[in-house]
C-alpha cells in the first residue's frame, strides 16, 4: 500500500460512517455530437462489496464503446486535459484499473441516450486482487468513464468523475455488534407475573403465558438521551435538562418520528440490514430484554433497593429513595444483557396497542390498531411495584409527561 493511501485511510477511518452520498467532481467533456455524459453512483460502497453499489454513466452518445476505470489516490492531483484541443479532462490519478471490457452504450446512434452500468460489488467480488482490493474503511475511490468518439481530438472522450468513500458493511442480524446496543438473541420466556395482591408487588399481570421470539434484534443499552434527541430532531422537550439525561415529555408519535429519522439517517450510511428498521420495541421484546433470562419480578431478583434503580420508594426495604428528578442514563448497573434502566428513571413507550394477554403460548406477538399504546419500566416518580419487569400500562399517543421517554431497537420492520 502506498504511503499516500495509508495516510488517507488513517485520516478518514474515524469518520467513515459519517460519510454522505457519492460526490461528483470534475467536468464532463462534450462529444462531437454534443453529448456530455454524467457518471453517478447510487450508494457508497462498503468494505465487503455488499452495499449494492452501482455506477451509471448516462447521457452517452448511442452505440458507442466505452468503459469505467478507477483509482485510489488523488492526493495532489490536478485534472489534466485528455489531449490537445480536447474538452475532456482526466480526473483520476494513475495508476487506474478498468472495470471489465468495453461495453456498448446502447441507445440510438447520434443521440445522447446511451449508458454504461457497472455493478461495483460484482466486479470487486470477481476480482479480489484488483487495485485497492481488499478495501479499507474510509478509503477513497475515484471513478470516471471513457468512451469512443472518432471525431474528437484523441478519438475518445471522458465523463466527469465521482468520488466514493468505503463504509462499513451493514450489520448482520444475530452476528454483528453495534456500539451502544445489545444484541438480543431469539428465544422463549414466560411473559407476565403471578404476584399476589398487596405489597410489595400489588397483584398479578396476566395470564402468564409463554412467548417465543423467533428473531434476534438489537436494543439500545440506554434510554434515548436529550443530546441524541435534539441532535436528530432539532428540539428538546424535556422538563429536567441534562444532555445525558433521558429525553422526556415525548409522545408515542414523537418517539416514532425519532425512530423514523434515525432509520433514514443510518440507512443512508448503509448501517441498517435489509428488512430491519429503528423503532420502538414491541411489548414482548421489551419484557424479554428486561428479564434477560430471569424469572423474578426484577432482573436484580425478587427485591429491589434504592441503590439499584431510579424510583421513589422501595417496598422491599421500606425506604424512601429521595427521587425527585431523572438521572443520567446508565447511572445504575445493567442487567445480564447489558441494558440499563429497565427499571425506573423514565417510563418507556412500546410499539404495541394494548390488548388482554392470551392464555396460550404465542409466537412473535404484536398488537396493532388500538387507540392506546403500551408503556413499560416505571419511573423516577413511581414506587418499586411499578418498576417490575411485567408491569404494563397504556396511554393514548398524545400523552406526554416528564416521566415518559423511550429507547430504540433495531429489529424487523413492524407496522403498528
Amino acid at each position: 500500500m502506498s504511503t499516500a493511501r495509508v495516510v488517507s485511510v488513517l485520516l478518514l477511518s474515524a469518520s467513515a460512517n459519517a460519510q454522505g452520498s457519492p460526490t461528483s467532481y470534475c467536468t464532463a467533456g462534450t462529444s462531437t455530437n454534443g453529448c456530455a455524459p454524467t457518471i453517478t453512483a447510487n450508494v457508497q460502497p462498503d468494505t465487503a462489496n455488499s452495499a449494492g453499489c452501482v455506477i451509471t454513466t448516462s447521457g452517452v452518445e448511442g452505440q458507442k464503446a466505452g468503459l469505467c476505470f478507477y483509482g485510489t489516490n488523488n492526493t495532489g492531483f490536478t485534472p489534466s486535459a485528455w489531449g490537445p484541443g480536447s474538452t475532456s479532462f482526466l480526473c483520476v490519478r494513475p495508476p487506474t484499473r478498468r472495470m471489465g471490457s468495453p461495453l456498448n452504450s446502447g441507445g440510438a446512434a447520434g443521440l445522447c441516450n446511451g449508458a454504461y452500468v457497472i455493478n461495483w460489488d460484482a466486479f470487486q467480488s470477481a476480482n479480489p486482487g484488483a487495485l485497492g482490493n481488499p478495501w479499507l474503511l474510509g478509503e477513497k475511490v475515484f471513478v470516471q468513464a471513457w468512451y469512443r468518439d472518432p471525431g474528437a481530438p484523441k478519438t475518445s472522450n471522458l465523463s466527469n468523475a465521482v468520488e466514493l468513500t468505503m463504509r462499513a458493511p451493514a450489520p448482520t442480524p444475530c452476528v454483528s455488534n453495534i456500539a451502544g446496543m445489545s444484541l438480543i438473541p431469539a428465544g422463549s420466556f414466560s411473559m407476565g407475573s403471578n404476584a399476589a395482591a398487596g405489597a410489595p408487588y400489588f397483584g398479578p399481570v396476566g395470564p402468564v403465558h409463554q412467548v417465543t421470539l423467533t428473531y434476534c434484534f438489537w436494543m439500545g443499552q440506554r434510554e434515548v438521551t436529550q443530546a441524541e434527541y435534539s441532535a436528530l430532531m432539532g428540539a428538546n422537550p424535556s422538563f429536567f435538562p441534562g444532555a445525558n439525561h433521558p429525553v422526556e415529555r415525548v409522545s408515542w408519535t414523537q418517539a416514532r418520528a425519532y425512530c423514523t429519522a434515525l432509520t433514514a439517517q443510518q440507512a443512508a450510511l448503509g448501517n441498517v440490514p435489509a428488512g430491519y428498521e429503528y423503532r420502538l420495541p414491541t411489548e414482548a421484546e421489551w419484557e424479554y430484554a428486561a428479564r434477560a433470562g430471569t424469572t423474578t419480578e426484577f432482573h436484580v431478583g425478587a427485591d429491589i433497593a434504592c441503590s439499584q434503580a431510579r424510583f421513589t420508594y422501595s417496598y422491599h426495604t421500606s425506604s424512601s429513595c429521595s427521587s425527585n428528578t431523572t438521572v443520567p442514563v446508565g447511572s445504575y448497573p445493567p442487567n445480564a444483557w447489558g441494558l440499563h434502566d429497565m427499571h425506573g428513571n423514565v417510563i418507556e413507550w412500546c410499539l404495541d396497542s394494548t390488548a388482554p394477554y392470551p392464555s396460550t403460548a404465542v409466537v412473535d406477538p404484536f398488537v396493532t390498531g388500538g387507540p392506546q399504546r403500551i408503556q413499560r419500566a416505571g419511573a423516577w416518580d413511581q414506587d418499586s411495584s411499578r418498576a417490575r419487569s411485567a408491569v404494563r400500562v397504556a396511554y393514548s399517543p398524545p400523552n406526554t409527561g416528564f416521566n415518559l421517554g423511550f429507547r430504540v431497537v433495531l429489529g424487523p420492520i413492524r407496522t403498528p
